[in-house]
């Protein structure tokens, strides 16, 4: 096929360029994150964890220094590399909690056009009518048999219990 040829469409999918998470991984300067680069869900998580642990130290702090230390910095971080590994229907856990507020947060009756469908005033009861008629089942007759292909018979065709039948009934009649 030429390139030059009218009649031939090409076509191309850039989806898997589009895929590509947004990460944050350089510092201004230049330098790296230290175990970068993180995603947005990463930092949010890492950040929160942070402050969280940093508020209520009073309750946790109770290792020393030492093991305080190393569970302020480890904890945010090992919940960051879960949030990274994390994945549900190839969405990371953010996308999945917010689609799940939204399910929550909408309306029972669904939407039409962008508005919230008003449910219905009062319940109504549903009315059917069937009819059900019932006839007894004529009795079945069995079909006729067709009848026996005739055969010629002739004196010396008959057997001799047929011979001897044949002769008892002449005498009869």
């Amino acid at each position: 096929m030429n390139e030059e040829d009218p009649d031939v469409l090409i076509g191309r999918c850039y989806t898997h360029a589009r895929r590509f998470p947004l990460v944050m991984g350089r510092l201004p300067g230049g330098g790296r994150l230290w175990g970068g680069p993180y995603t947005i869900p990463q930092a949010i998580v890492i950040v929160t964890t942070a402050i969280l642990l940093i508020t209520t130290q009073d309750v946790w702090a109770r290792f020393g220094v030492l093991g305080n230390v190393a569970i302020a910095v480890g904890l945010p971080f090992g919940l960051g590399l879960v949030v990274r590994r994390m994945r549900i229907d190839g969405r990371h856990p953010f996308a999945v909690l917010t689609s799940m507020l939204g399910l929550i947060g909408a309306p029972a009756a669904g939407r039409i056009g962008g508005r919230p469908l008003r449910a219905l005033p009062g319940a109504r009861p549903l009315v059917g009518l069937c009819t059900v008629s019932w006839h007894p089942a004529e009795p079945a007759t069995p079909a006729p048999k067709p009848p026996a292909p005739a055969t010629a018979k002739t004196p010396d065709a008959l057997s001799a219990a047929g011979s001897l039948l044949a002769a008892r009934t002449k005498r009869e009649a």
